[in-house]
This record gives C-alpha cells, structure tokens and sequence, in this order.
C-alpha cells in the first residue's frame, strides 16, 4: 500500500537533489528520503572539481535542517542505485507516493573524458533508472515517477517547434514525401552524457507502455543559482547545496558568475551565439512540488519542458557585465555545438509556471547570485574553470 506521505529524492546529495529534498521536507508534511551513494564526492576529487561553499556531509546538513526548522522527517539511505536488489527493497521498504529521480552522473564534459568516464555516465544514468521502473512495476505501479530529463536531448536537432507529446510527423526524402504517425520527435545530442538521457527517455517510456505507469519525464533546462528560500539567509548556508563552477560540473552561469567575482575573464565558448534555456534553481524546486501534486493516469507518459529564459551565450555574458564591470574572452569552443537554421520554441502545458520571463528578472536573480558568490570568492580557484576537455579527437 502506498504511503501517501512518503517521497524518495533519488540523488538527493546533488545540486538540485539536495535543494528538493530541503524543499519537501520544509514545505510539507512529508518524510522526505534522501538516496544516494555519494559517488558525486568522489567524482569531484578524481577532476578536482570544488563547491563555492564547502559541503558538509549529508548527516550533517540533515542534523543542520532538524535543528533550524524543528522537524524531523529528514532520512538518507545510503544506496548504489545499479544494484536492483537494493533498489526493490529500498521501495518495498517505504512505498512512497512519489519518487523523484534526480540522480545521475550530470555532467557532458565529465562523459568526454575517455572511454571509461563514458561507460560510467552511461551505466550510471540508465541502470538506475530501468532498476527503479522495473522496481515500481514489481511493487506497487500506483507510484508516481517523476524522472529528471534534459532539453539536451534535442541539441543535435533542427527543429523549430519541440512537442512535449508524440505527434504525426511529416518529411521528404529525396523528393519523395512521407509520414510517421503518433512519434515523439527524434532526439539527438552531441555527447555521451545526453545520449544517455536519450536512452533513459525512452525506456521510461517503454515502461509506461509495458506496464502501466504513472511517469513524468520533466526536460530540464540548464539550472542556475545558489539558493532556494530554506537557505538563502546567511545563518542557513549551513544547508547550501553544493555549487560547482569548474569545467567539467559547473554550468555556464555559474561558471560566469564565479569569473566575474574574483575580477578574472568570463571564458565565452566560441562566438557565444549557442542559445540555451535556463531556470532558476528556486523557480526549477518550486516546479517540481506542483509536479508532486499532478495527478498522473496509469500508463501515461506526461513529459514538461522546465524553463524560464532563453539566452545565447554572449547575452548572458553582456548582462552579468552590466551588473558588475569585467571582461569577456572568447576562448576556442571545445565542444561540438551545431549552429541551428531555426529557433527552438517548446510547447508548454500551463501546469507550471514556465513561461518566458522577462530579461529584467533574470538579471535580478544574476544579481543575487553574483551578491552570494561574493561572499565565498576566497574559496574560488580560477585554475580548474577554464576547459581542457574537447569532444573532438
């Protein structure tokens, strides 16, 4: 039977894990699980990857959340995801109501490494995630999945307007014309790691069909930010999530934002023409609560695009530089990002609040990111952010 009030965050030591789980423990009346092997740790010692603000251990940052807000439905488990026996007596264990899957090795820089960092991210992001829909299948398929996806999976494509349903396509091939009917728009990306999430996409969605299960796939943007509003004063950053800003972990703002705190050039890949969607890690958490409260139909694959602003490279270099003075540089790209003949517009459903905002709020919130790095530039090291890893051989 399922415990309406439980809800696993898979991952929930990660950027967004963590700022979830803060969230729905906070929030609501729920016991929020944390699941996570912390591998991610590890991973970021082997690159030398840092965090602006210096992570405290999860048992810690849990102690940390009992203490501020008074409540204790704040549990980790320790578990290896791409073991399934672990994973079929982890939900047998709590039958939440709600799984939410944020756990992955999340970086496209980290999966160009070398063949074996490749195998890592593949193994990583798809094990886990057949494990949990076979597991859910196994015990009770009344639970909702909501899964962590990524827009990424539409980097290598030209397309002018992305669907978040299957549709009836329409093409030419060598002047003849045809049709695929009721197909989700192909998807192609330009590294292992977003091929992954191809992989993973799919198989959610074979698993619907197969099984009848209740899945949300949410396309995630390029998340930026620090905060939510649980540890956004000063005397709560003891429950910081972790905040990369290196070359392989750290996102392009966050990359940006921490260059510019320590007056050192913002490195723009290439001509800074690559566009991207982004959200902010405060509006990305809210988001996913209102996708907690969703009602899912039993094999129904409900897929959200979950983003906020859309803006090249160079733009989001020329606002920061509006907020703050410093330079660019323009640095050869090191990755293989194709220059689109069309403008990539996604189809949004009106569940979530995901419509475009305004670029005077988007430089509001790289105001107070730029505010909060400062606080922290002492812990910046501006040798591990500029990129040596490149896609082509």
């Amino acid at each position: 039977m399922v415990n309406k009030k439980t809800v696993l965050i898979l991952g929930g030591d990660g950027y967004l894990g963590w700022s979830l789980s803060l969230a729905f423990a906070a929030r609501t009346d729920s016991r929020v699980i944390i699941v996570d092997n912390l591998i991610k740790r590890n991973w970021e010692k082997e690159v030398k990857a840092q965090s602006l603000v210096k992570l405290g251990s999860i048992n810690k940052r849990i102690n940390e959340y009992c203490r501020i807000f008074k409540k204790g439905n704040l549990y980790f488990e320790n578990i290896d995801l791409k073991k399934y026996k672990k994973v079929l007596a982890l939900i047998k264990k709590y039958r939440p109501a709600t799984i939410i899957n944020a756990a992955q090795q999340p970086s496209a820089p980290f999966s160009m490494i070398g063949p074996d960092r490749a195998m890592e991210t593949i193994e990583d992001n798809i094990k886990t995630n057949l494990n949990v829909l076979w597991a859910v299948a196994e015990i009770d398929k009344n639970i909702k999945y909501i899964k962590l996806g990524s827009v990424g999976c539409y980097l290598d494509i030209d397309a002018d307007f992305i669907p978040k349903n299957k549709v009836d396509l329409e093409f030419n091939a060598k002047g003849r014309p045809g049709k695929i009917l009721n197909s989700w728009l192909p998807m192609q990306s330009t590294d292992f790691y977003h091929q992954s999430k191809i992989f993973s996409f799919l198989i959610s969605d074979l698993c619907c069909k197969l099984w009848g299960l209740k899945v949300i796939t949410v396309q995630q943007s390029t998340i930026f930010g620090a905060t939510i509003k649980e540890n956004r004063e000063f005397n709560h950053h003891s429950l910081s999530t972790r905040f990369n800003y290196d070359q392989i972990f750290g996102t392009v703002i966050n990359r940006f934002v921490c260059q510019l705190a320590i007056d050192y050039p913002i490195s723009v890949y290439g001509d800074g023409q690559q566009t991207t969607g982004l959200i902010s890690l405060s509006n990305a958490v809210d988001n996913f609560l209102r996708l907690a409260e969703i009602d899912v139909k039993a094999g129904e694959h409900m897929v959200e695009h979950n983003y906020t602003h859309k803006f090249s490279v160079a733009e989001i270099a020329d606002i920061l530089l509006k907020i703050k003075s410093g330079e660019i540089k323009n640095i050869v790209n090191p990755r293989s990002e194709k220059k689109s003949l069309l403008e990539k517009k996604f189809e949004f459903s009106g569940l979530l609040n995901v419509e475009l905002k305004s670029r005077e709020a988007f430089a509001a919130d790289l105001k107070d990111l730029l505010d909060f790095a400062g606080l922290y530039k002492d812990n910046i090291d501006k040798n591990i952010i500029n990129p040596t890893i490149k896609w082509k051989k």
